[in-house]
């Protein structure tokens, strides 16, 4: 099979908030194995989900199957989350999944202390999650929004056109914040956040992008940066200077930093 791949994507800081003139590093790209249709990698772990629906937790080089046939897995501060086929979503509780009363076609455990999610019709929730889940208290989002993905200090959404918003100041407690409109190009499929607060979007043709200029003090960045040599993206997610890339057949590639030769 042609391969497109290269090893050097791009060169970008690692840490938030990174400075001009500070340390700076490359992404290195290897094939892993495994065939997936969606993944995601949060607090130190990697899940994803196989073309037979088949929810998988990633041990060591091995993805373990979990009980249970999903369309969208999310792992990050707030545990491990699923959605099936029909919308119903559950939490992973020692490898068993727990359904949770309500629906959601995409979830996001990426906030601290709380969940987000888009339901039917493109309307996006978050939920106080510190006080268990039997007893989820939604409270609906401003737009109308495809995804949503969240991090320490934002949560970063697609809308209906592709455009793309952050919310800022989001905390338990407060999961709504503030929204404003960050992009209108490029039209985005996908923005995932990183747990470190670190950006990444998905175009509606599987171009990867980066946003850069993400700081504590301007946690909605200054623009996106293309990451270059690579085959169209179906999924990506990002953690502890790792980022994942699933293709449209299914390949992933594990993605690190290392640092560039000057």
């Amino acid at each position: 099979m042609r391969e497109l791949w290269v090893a050097l994507l791009l060169v970008v800081g690692c840490s938030l908030g990174q400075q001009k003139g500070g340390p700076r590093s490359v992404l290195r790209c290897q094939l892993f194995p495994g065939r997936l249709r969606q993944l995601d990698a949060g607090h130190g772990g990697v899940y994803g989900v196989g073309f037979d629906n088949q929810a998988k937790r990633l041990v060591g080089m091995c993805w373990v199957p979990l009980d249970g046939l999903m369309k969208h897995v999310s792992v990050g501060p707030s545990g491990v989350w699923g959605t099936d086929q029909q919308n119903n979503f559950y939490k992973l509780d020692e490898d068993t999944w727990t359904q949770i009363p309500g629906e959601l076609e995409q979830v996001d455990a990426g906030g601290i202390g709380f969940l987000t999610g888009v339901k039917h019709c493109h309307l996006a929730y978050c939920a106080d999650t510190t006080a268990g889940t039997q007893s989820f208290n939604w409270t609906l989002l401003p737009g109308k929004l495809q995804y949503q993905s969240c991090g320490p200090q934002a949560c970063w959404g697609v809308g209906e056109a592709g455009e793309v918003y952050v919310r800022t100041g989001v905390r338990a407690g407060d999961c709504a914040g503030t929204v404003g409109l960050v992009d209108t190009k490029p039209c985005m499929a996908k923005v995932e956040v990183g747990s470190d607060g670190s950006v990444f979007g998905l175009s509606s043709i599987g171009v990867p992008y980066e946003r850069v200029g993400i700081s504590t003090s301007n946690p909605r960045g200054t623009g996106w940066v293309r990451l270059r040599g690579v085959e169209a993206i179906h999924s990506l997610s990002y953690d502890r200077c790792t980022l994942w890339l699933v293709n449209y057949l299914g390949q992933v590639r594990r993605c690190f930093r290392v640092p560039s030769k000057k």
